[in-house]
């Protein structure tokens, strides 16, 4: 590294994709959907969109332990999103822009509210 403190960021940014071995394609160094796609919506107030990876896992396993505790309020719908660029579609970044999983909505008030792993969106 240079003693200059001074950075000038490429007018052009570029993406190795060959770096990162096999999961470096699903790692994007842009923000924003690559495709326009509008999630599902079932019938119940809650729509979960998620995988079953352990952090995926987590708001199913909460929204089975309210049922079986009697709490009708926790009825969902679960939507797979395979993590495959499922994840950059306008649908999915319009509810998580961090597009993550996993990802809610919720539709029980006069206006949906999406939310993600990483806070409200």
């Amino acid at each position: 590294m240079s003693d200059d403190a001074t950075y000038t960021p490429p007018k052009i940014w570029t993406w190795n994709k060959e770096a990162g071995g096999r999961f470096a394609a699903i790692n994007r160094p842009i923000a924003g959907p690559t495709s326009d796609k509008d999630l599902p919506v079932g019938k119940h107030p809650f729509q979960l969109y998620s995988l079953g990876t352990p952090n995926g896992v987590k708001v199913t396993i909460m929204f089975e332990e309210l049922l079986e505790a009697g709490f009708t309020g926790a009825d969902y719908d679960a939507w797979l999103i395979v993590i495959n660029g499922n994840q950059f579609t306008s649908g999915f970044v319009d509810i998580n822009p961090n597009s993550k999983i996993p990802a809610m909505v919720d539709h029980s008030g006069d206006k949906p509210s999406g939310s993600s792993s990483l806070g409200p969106s």
